[in-house]
C-alpha cells in the first residue's frame, strides 16, 4: 500500500501542494485530474522522488510504500519500488538502441543474463512488441516511444507505475494501446498511478477518480461515481470530456494566397511524405492531423523554412517563397516548449524581440491565458500546462504573416483549452494564415476552419 499523509510541497515561497492525504492499495488505479497547475505532477513528483531529490523543492508530510518512507530514501532505492512514465517519453531515455534500453535498468540494478532475459521474455508475452526491438530510438513515433517506456517501466519489477499525461502526445490508435497495456498492469496487480487532463480513455479502467485544485483534494470519486457527475460539474472543475470526441470540420479544400506547388520528403525508408498543388486562404486557421510519426511536425518545419533537407517548391504571392523569406514571415510554438523559453520572467518572455508592443496588449494576452498572477515567475518555474501557455503568449505578441502550433493544448485541461481557442480565433486576420498540428480533437472541432489530413499524402513503404 501507498500511503501519502499530510504531504506539502513548495518551491521557495511558491507552495504547490497542501496538506495532501491519501491512501492508494496494492493494484489500485488512481487518476489525478484538475486545471493545469494545480498540482497532479507535483503529486507524482513527491511519489517517485524527484519533486525533493532532482527539483530541490521543499516537502513536509509522509510518504510511504509499506513501511518505507520515501523521503528517507536515495533515488536509486525509489526506483526498486516506483517506476516512472513521463509526458515526453524522450526524457525517459539513455540509450539509442531500444533493446539496451530496456535491459539498461535490469543492468544497473546488477541482474544476471539469466534473469533479464526471462523479464525480457515475459515482457514480450505480455504486451507482443518484437517489432520495437533492435531498433534506434530516434527513429521511433512518439507512440511508440510512449510504449517503450511503459514496457521498461513493466521489466523493471516495480509493482508501482507512476504516470504523468501519458497520453498528451498521442494519436488515438496509440491512446487505445496505451489503455490495452495499462488494463494489462493492471490485471497483474501493479498499482497505477495517472495524472492525466484527456481522461476519456481511463473510464473503465481508473478505481478512483481525484480532482486537485489549488494544490488540495477537491473531489473524490469511484468510478461509477464519477459518471454520474452531471458534464456541468465536470465542465466547472476545467476537466476535459469523459467521452471520446469526433473531428467534426471538414476537409481542406484549397485557396489561393500560399500554395505547395511540390513537396517531396523521404523519412529514411520508412516511406514518403508528396504533396503537389495544395493551397491555403489568409484569414483561415487549419488543424494538421494524422497518425504519430506520419510526418505532422516535419511539415510544419519545412512550412517555416526550418527542414534542411528540404527541396520543396512554396509560393506565395504568386511567386516562389524561399527558405529565409518563410522563416522571416513564421512564429512557431514546438511541441516542447522547453526549448524556447529564454528569460527570466513570463512577461520578459512576451516581450522578447518584438518591438513596440503595447503594455495593454501584453496585459490583454495574460488575462486571456490566466497568467497574469504568473507575469513575474520564471518560465521554467512552471508547471508543464503553464508553460505551453507562456509560450503561446509570446507567439500571441507577434505580427507574423505565417503562425504554427506544435500541439499546442498538449497537457492542457478543458477551461485553458477554451481560453486559448479563443485568443488564436482573435489571432486570425485577412493578412495571416494559422496552422495547428494537433491530435487533440476537442481543440480542433473548436477553434479550425478545416482540416488537412497527411495520411492522405504519406506513402509508406
Amino acid at each position: 500500500m501507498l500511503r501519502i499523509e499530510n504531504l506539502s510541497l513548495s518551491y521557495g515561497e511558491n507552495k504547490v501542494l497542501n496538506d495532501i492525504s491519501l491512501n492508494i492499495a496494492d493494484g489500485e488505479c488512481v487518476l489525478l485530474t484538475g486545471e493545469s497547475g494545480s498540482g497532479k505532477s507535483s503529486i507524482i513528483n513527491s511519489i517517485n522522488g524527484l519533486a525533493f531529490e532532482y527539483e530541490n523543492a521543499q516537502i513536509s508530510g509522509s510518504i510511504k510504500v509499506g513501511e518505507k518512507e520515501i523521503k528517507n530514501l536515495e533515488l536509486y532505492e525509489i526506483s526498486l519500488l516506483i517506476a516512472s512514465v513521463f509526458q515526453n517519453p524522450k526524457t525517459h531515455f539513455f540509450n539509442v538502441d531500444t533493446t539496451l534500453e530496456l535491459l539498461f535498468y535490469l543492468e544497473n540494478i546488477g541482474l544476471d543474463k539469466k534473469e533479464m532475459e526471462s523479464r525480457m521474455k515475459d515482457m514480450l508475452n505480455v504486451f507482443g512488441i518484437e517489432y520495437l526491438l533492435g531498433r534506434s530510438i530516434f527513429e521511433l513515433s512518439g507512440g511508440e516511444k510512449q510504449i517503450l517506456s511503459v514496457a521498461a517501466c513493466y521489466i523493471s519489477g516495480c509493482k508501482i507505475i507512476v504516470l504523468d499525461e501519458p497520453s498528451s502526445n498521442l494519436d488515438e490508435k496509440y491512446i487505445d494501446i496505451l489503455k490495452e497495456m495499462l488494463i494489462i498492469l493492471k490485471n497483474k496487480g501493479i498499482t497505477l498511478i495517472l495524472a492525466e487532463h484527456r481522461i476519456y480513455y481511463l473510464m473503465g479502467v481508473a478505481d478512483r477518480i481525484i480532482i486537485i485544485q489549488n494544490g488540495r483534494i477537491a473531489r473524490e470519486y469511484t468510478a461509477q461515481g464519477f459518471l454520474e457527475v452531471t458534464d456541468t460539474e465536470i465542465a466547472g472543475f476545467g476537466l476535459r470530456s469523459r467521452h471520446k470526441t469526433v473531428l467534426n470540420k471538414p476537409k481542406n479544400n484549397g485557396g489561393k494566397d500560399l500554395i505547395i506547388k511540390k513537396l517531396s520528403f523521404n523519412f529514411a525508408n520508412k516511406g514518403e511524405l508528396e504533396m503537389y498543388d495544395v493551397s491555403f486562404d489568409f484569414g483561415k486557421i487549419y488543424g494538421i492531423v494524422g497518425k504519430n510519426g506520419c510526418g505532422k511536425s516535419t511539415i510544419l518545419r519545412i512550412l517555416t523554412g526550418l527542414e534542411e533537407n528540404d527541396k520543396s517548391e512554396i509560393l506565395f504571392g504568386e511567386r516562389v517563397c524561399s527558405k529565409k523569406e518563410r522563416i522571416k514571415a513564421s512564429s512557431l510554438v514546438m511541441q516542447d516548449v522547453n526549448h524556447q523559453l529564454f528569460t527570466d520572467s513570463v512577461e520578459e518572455e512576451m516581450k522578447l524581440g518584438v518591438k513596440e508592443l503595447k503594455q495593454d496588449t501584453v496585459d490583454r494576452i495574460l488575462s486571456g491565458l490566466g497568467l497574469t498572477e504568473l507575469r513575474d515567475r520564471h518560465p521554467m518555474s512552471l508547471s508543464g500546462g503553464q508553460k505551453q501557455r507562456v509560450a503561446i503568449a509570446s507567439v500571441l505578441c507577434k505580427n507574423s504573416r505565417f503562425i504554427f502550433f506544435d500541439e499546442p493544448t498538449s497537457g492542457m485541461d478543458y477551461k485553458n483549452m477554451l481560453k486559448i481557442s479563443k485568443l488564436i480565433k482573435s489571432m486570425k486576420t485577412e493578412d495571416n494564415i494559422i496552422f495547428i498540428v494537433s491530435h487533440d480533437t476537442e481543440f480542433l472541432n473548436e477553434v479550425a476552419d478545416s482540416i488537412l489530413c497527411l495520411e492522405d499524402y504519406r506513402i509508406y513503404n
